[in-house]
């Protein structure tokens, strides 16, 4: 019979997401990997095979996680305003959090990584456009129910929003406090309560 494995290979990615967002790809050893995620040296190699594929695993959790989350902010009760407003305070808030923020820090280390990997590259690219898909059906529904009007472009209001939320993650990263975070989270609403004003 093949041997359960001692530990919960989610808890582990999420452990790993922290590491790789705190050092990034590049600064992250081996001996970080064994001590931060708690586990021998051959226990990575059994579960995830090498250090690379190890990231590339814990940048897919990552992504799967928050666009579920995404989808359901879109998918909610409210207007268009309520529903921006609560992705973007719910991102500013984990980039406030000390660890969470760390997470989200992987997406850099990605986005580094990319021009030197085609499968991240590709992944990242498919990531994006499935985060665009989810807000331009969010904004399909509120041309529906006239909250935007018809003239609008939301197609590229939805790469709007999508650029919007990475560039939060990398402005966070800089040093931007929270404050300046929520003062772009109100020039963003303020673009849609353009729209239901005209």
């Amino acid at each position: 019979m093949a041997r359960t494995k001692a530990f919960d290979t989610n808890e582990i990615l999420h452990k790993a997401m922290n590491i790789f967002g705190n050092r990034g790809y590049e600064g992250t050893s081996l001996p970080d990997l064994i001590t931060g995620l708690g586990i021998a040296r051959q226990s990575i190699y059994d579960t995830y095979g090498t250090k690379w594929e190890l990231f590339f695993a814990a940048v897919k959790h990552y992504m799967d996680q928050k666009n579920q989350e995404l989808r359901k902010h879109c998918e909610g009760p409210g207007t268009v305003v309520d529903k921006v407003e609560l992705v973007f305070t719910t991102i500013i808030k984990v980039l406030m959090d000390p660890e969470q923020r760390l997470q989200c820090f992987i997406i850099s280390s990605a986005i580094e990584q990319a021009p030197h990997h085609e499968e991240l590259a590709a992944y990242l690219q498919a990531n994006t456009e499935l985060s665009e898909q989810i807000f331009y059906t969010m904004l399909e529904h509120a041309v529906t129910e006239g909250e935007i009007g018809t003239e609008v472009n939301i197609r590229d209001l939805a790469r709007f929003l999508v650029h919007e939320r990475i560039a939060l993650i990398t402005s966070a990263k800089l040093g931007m406090d929270e404050p300046k975070l929520l003062g772009i989270m109100q020039m963003v609403l303020s673009v849609f309560r353009t729209m239901q004003g005209s």
